[in-house]
């Protein structure tokens, strides 16, 4: 992975990643463009940076006025004509919700060799390993 990553979307993917790394990069003083190091750059810090932006709802409009309109966005973007072998459309963030919520019913289910390393370092740490700890 050298160099800047081509966006998706042609020119409003170009657009879109240019303002997020104005957000990210130049605007909280972290590295921008080229000046990110990839994850497989291990002899440099990565120089990412990071941007959240927390808005009130409720300043541009009555809640229950959002929760309805997003209501009508997600049965709009769902109710589109499925690809070809796929069975349904997701918006963006909802398959982690439903996997979050099977994790917290469930809980998690980890490989073997994942649940030996942690064995390993709640040893080396002189903490008892988890109890309830599953392999999958």
């Amino acid at each position: 992975m050298d160099g800047i990553i081509l966006p998706m979307a042609g020119h409003k993917g170009y657009a879109i990643a240019a303002m997020m790394d104005m957000l990210s990069g130049v605007l909280t003083g972290s590295a921008f463009g080229t000046g990110v190091a990839g994850p497989y750059q291990t002899e440099r810090k990565s120089g990412a940076g990071q941007m959240m932006i927390v808005l009130d709802i409720a300043a541009f409009q009555p809640l229950t006025e959002f929760e309805m309109r997003m209501e009508r966005m997600i049965a709009e973007l769902k109710a589109v004509p499925l690809a070809v072998g796929h069975q349904e459309i997701f918006y963006p963030g909802e398959i982690e919700a439903r996997n979050e919520a099977r994790h917290r019913r469930e809980g998690l289910v980890l490989p073997p060799d994942t649940i030996r390393d942690l064995e390993k370092v709640a040893a080396a740490c002189g903490v008892p390993p988890p109890t309830a700890a599953r392999s999958g």
